[in-house]
């Protein structure tokens, strides 16, 4: 799947109000002008907490779903999509997420995120079942035996 897209998106500091976001599998490039500054910042998707879906009320019957990219620095987080329609809003959320690899996050409050549990994150190789083997080197040596090592303590 070839991920690639330009986002055009609101930004209150930036000088006409807005920012471009360039997105591939592998990066991400925000650029703004600030000051009469042109500022770019490259992120690995990595370097995200994740992909969110946030619900958003436009009246009181009416919802308008976004899902963003979110960073631990609000000020580097990503709309990646808006649309009226959930399931349309799910496909989005659960396209990115995967396209990254970041687990799906669901905003419960105003910038609190929950990990959906059907994406919690899998254990890495350094877990539990490591453990139980010898590193290569050791394994590559003989055990010891514990009589012999008796002897040499009494002896």
């Amino acid at each position: 799947m070839t991920m690639t897209a330009t986002i055009e998106c609101f930004d209150p500091r930036a000088e006409g109000a807005s920012r471009r976001v360039e997105i591939a599998r592998d990066r991400i490039v925000i650029s703004r002008r600030v000051g009469g500054v042109d500022m770019r910042v490259a992120l690995e998707p990595r370097q995200f907490r994740g992909v969110a879906l946030v619900v958003l009320v436009s009246e009181e019957t009416d919802f308008l779903y976004a899902v963003r990219l979110v960073h631990a620095d609000a000020e580097l987080s990503v709309t990646l999509a808006s649309c009226g329609e959930e399931e349309e809003a799910c496909a989005h959320w659960r396209r990115w997420a995967e396209g990254f690899g970041l687990p799906l996050l669901v905003e419960r409050r105003q910038g609190v995120y929950e990990i959906e549990a059907a994406s919690a994150p899998f254990e890495r190789r350094r877990g539990r079942a490591t453990f139980s083997r010898r590193y290569r080197f050791l394994a590559r040596r003989k055990m010891g035996r514990a009589d012999l090592a008796a002897l040499a303590l009494n002896g």
